[in-house]
């Protein structure tokens, strides 16, 4: 029998932790000297670890590698104090499908958010013990991303690998050998299938797309 591992981001599609993001990626760079809109951060971190998102601002094109580095440390201990203040909210229909789902398949995450929060997520939304193993690509370039997506297959001993992330984390998931799948927002970037929520994963899903294969 063929087993399918569904590989999964969970900040954006559980837990909505876009404005903590915004919010502590902008006041980083005020911290070196570097004013930058909100709405402009904003689009630029959406689905997207730090470390991407400033090569996509204009305003952060004069920091060097070291104002870089530090930018996004102080930008990921900000989002860490404040998860650890409070939890950002989830959607509850996300969990549950996903809880239903780790009946038939085995689950990993690789995410922007650092190891130590990416758990404390999951055990806040009941879902360690449907997550064995978790992949950060918080500093990871884009070209190399991959490798996080194909460990996580590798750890689930599976024979092939779905992906759920937002559009700028696929390439990695697609160059890794995963299916893709778009969740959210249309972004423009390429996927195998696109679903508006994660809540609508389900076991005929995962089967509908693998049935021309």
């Amino acid at each position: 029998m063929t087993r399918t591992a569904l590989i999964l981001e969970i900040e954006g599609l559980l837990f909505d932790t876009q404005g903590l993001r915004t919010h502590a990626l902008r006041q980083a760079l005020e911290d070196e000297g570097v004013t930058a809109k909100h709405d402009d951060v904003a689009r630029a971190h959406a689905g997207r670890p730090a470390t991407l998102a400033l090569s996509r601002l204009a305003a952060a094109v004069g920091l060097d590698a070291v104002g870089r580095e530090l930018v996004v440390r102080r930008a990921g201990d900000a989002v860490t104090a404040s998860i650890a203040r409070g939890a950002p909210s989830f959607d509850p229909r996300a969990r549950d499908a996903l809880e239903a789902v780790a009946a038939d398949f085995p689950l990993a995450v690789v995410t922007c958010a650092a190891p130590d929060d990416a758990r404390h997520l999951l055990e806040l939304a009941g879902l360690d013990a449907f997550v064995t193993t978790i992949r950060s690509i918080a500093e990871t370039p884009l070209d190399e991303q991959y490798a996080a997506w194909a460990h996580a297959q590798r750890r689930l001993h599976a024979d092939r690998g779905v992906a759920f992330a937002p559009g700028p984390l696929l390439y990695g998931a697609g160059q890794a050998g995963l299916t893709t799948v778009l969740v959210g927002v249309d972004t423009g970037d390429a996927s195998d299938s696109r679903l508006v929520s994660l809540a609508d994963v389900d076991a005929m899903f995962i089967a509908s797309l693998f049935r021309a294969t």
